[in-house]
C-alpha cells in the first residue's frame, strides 16, 4: 500500500499550482490589454460574449473562454444569469487607465514580451553569453515604456523632486538638464511640462525610442524646449549639463562603471547626477517583499541576460545595492552619495554630486 503524502509536501504542491494559475492569469491579462477588452468593458458597460464580440468584432467563442478564465480569476464579474461578464470599478485603474498611478496594462506587455526569447535563454545556461536586446519582441519595450511612464507622470515631479530642492532650484533658474538611456523620453517631457525655463536633453541608443520620444514632446507641447538625440554613453558625452541622470540604466549596461565614468564628464563641476536604480540588497539572497522573485526572474530574462550577451559584467537587476552605487561613483569621480527617503516597492534614488 502506497504511504499518504507528506503534508509539507502537500502543501508545496498547493503553492505550485497557485503560482501556475498566477502566470496563467497575467497572460489572460495580457489578451484583454492588447485586443482592447478591459477598455471597451470599462467604456460600454457589461456584455455578453456575443455582444462583446459585436462591438470588439472579435472571434465570439474565443471571448467566451476568456471570459470564464478571467473571471473565475476574480479581475471581471460574470452574471451566470445574464451570461453578461462586467468590469467592477475599483478595477478600472488597474487595469484600463493608462498612465494613472495604479495602471498595471505595462506589467501585462513586458511578461508577454520578457518569456519568448526561452530558448535563446536557455542556450544562455549551456554555453554562457547572453541575449541580444534585438531579440525582444515588441511587447516587452512598449511594457517598459508603460511601467516608466507610471512613475513619471506621478512620482517624479511631485514626490521625488521636493527630495532633492537644489535639483529643482537648477531647473526653476533655467539649467540643463540630460536623461541618458531615456527611452521613450517620458521623464524629460515631464520634468519639461513643469520647468518651462529650463533645456532638456535625452539621448538613448535606439532610434525607435528617440522617434517615439520626439513625437510625444510634439504631442504635449514641450518640443521647443527638450530635444532628443541618438547617442551611446559609451563613446563619450556630448556636452556638461547641471544636471545628469539615469533611470534604470546603470544596472544594465555592459560596463557600469564606464558609465559612470562618462556621467561624471557629463556633469557641470557644480552639477547634480540623478541616480534611480532598482532597490536591493548587498546578499541577493536578503531580497524580500512582493517583488524579490520578479527582480531575479527579470535579470535571468533580460537584465543580466542582455549585459552579459554584450561581453559586460552582468551586474543584474539586484546587482547595485547602495554599496556597490557608493564604490562606483567614489571610482568614477563623484565625491558624495545621498540615497533619498522615498518610498518605492521596486526603485531607490540617489542625488549624485562631483
Amino acid at each position: 500500500m502506497s504511504q499518504a503524502p507528506d503534508q509539507k509536501a502537500m502543501e508545496f504542491v498547493g503553492k505550485v499550482i497557485g503560482d501556475a494559475t498566477g502566470m496563467m492569469t497575467i497572460r489572460l491579462c495580457a489578451i484583454g490589454d492588447r485586443l482592447g477588452i478591459f477598455k471597451d468593458l470599462a467604456e460600454n458597460g457589461p456584455a455578453t460574449s456575443q455582444g462583446l464580440a459585436d462591438r470588439t468584432g472579435l472571434n465570439e467563442r474565443y471571448l467566451r473562454e476568456w471570459i470564464y478564465g478571467i473571471s473565475l480569476a476574480g479581475y471581471l464579474s460574470f452574471d451566470k444569469h445574464t451570461r453578461e461578464v462586467s468590469m467592477p470599478e475599483a478595477h478600472i485603474p488597474a487595469l484600463v487607465e493608462v498612465g494613472g498611478p495604479l495602471f498595471q496594462g505595462g506589467l501585462f506587455k513586458m511578461f508577454t514580451g520578457l518569456l519568448q526569447p526561452y530558448e535563446e535563454l536557455l542556450d544562455a545556461f549551456r554555453n554562457g553569453g547572453g541575449i541580444d536586446y534585438a531579440t525582444y519582441p515588441a511587447d516587452f519595450w512598449n511594457g517598459l515604456e508603460h511601467n516608466s511612464c507610471v512613475r513619471y507622470k506621478n512620482l517624479l515631479v511631485s514626490q521625488w523632486l521636493p527630495e532633492m530642492p537644489d535639483v529643482q532650484a537648477k531647473l526653476e533658474n533655467g539649467g540643463t538638464f540630460a536623461d541618458f538611456g531615456c527611452g521613450a523620453g517620458r521623464s524629460s517631457i515631464e520634468l519639461a511640462k513643469a520647468f518651462p525655463n529650463a533645456s532638456f536633453h535625452g539621448f538613448d541608443l535606439w532610434p525607435e525610442n528617440i522617434e517615439k520620444a520626439r513625437k510625444t514632446a510634439e504631442e504635449e507641447g514641450v518640443s521647443d524646449r527638450v530635444q532628443f538625440e541618438v547617442h551611446d554613453i559609451s563613446k563619450g558625452v556630448p556636452g556638461k549639463f547641471d544636471v545628469v541622470a539615469t533611470f534604470d540604466l546603470i544596472h544594465d549596461m555592459a560596463d557600469p562603471k564606464g558609465g559612470l565614468k562618462a556621467l561624471r564628464q557629463a556633469c557641470k563641476d557644480d552639477g547634480i547626477y540623478v541616480l534611480m536604480d532598482v532597490d536591493c540588497t548587498d546578499d541577493p539572497a536578503d531580497n524580500e517583499g512582493p517583488l524579490a522573485v520578479f527582480k531575479l526572474g527579470a535579470s535571468l530574462h533580460f537584465c543580466m541576460t542582455s549585459s552579459l550577451g554584450q561581453g559586460g559584467m552582468g551586474l543584474g537587476t539586484v546587482g547595485l545595492p547602495e554599496s556597490k552605487v557608493k564604490e562606483f561613483s567614489t571610482e568614477a569621480g563623484f565625491s558624495s552619495v545621498r540615497r533619498l527617503p522615498i518610498e518605492h516597492p521596486l526603485n531607490a534614488l540617489y542625488e549624485i554630486r562631483p
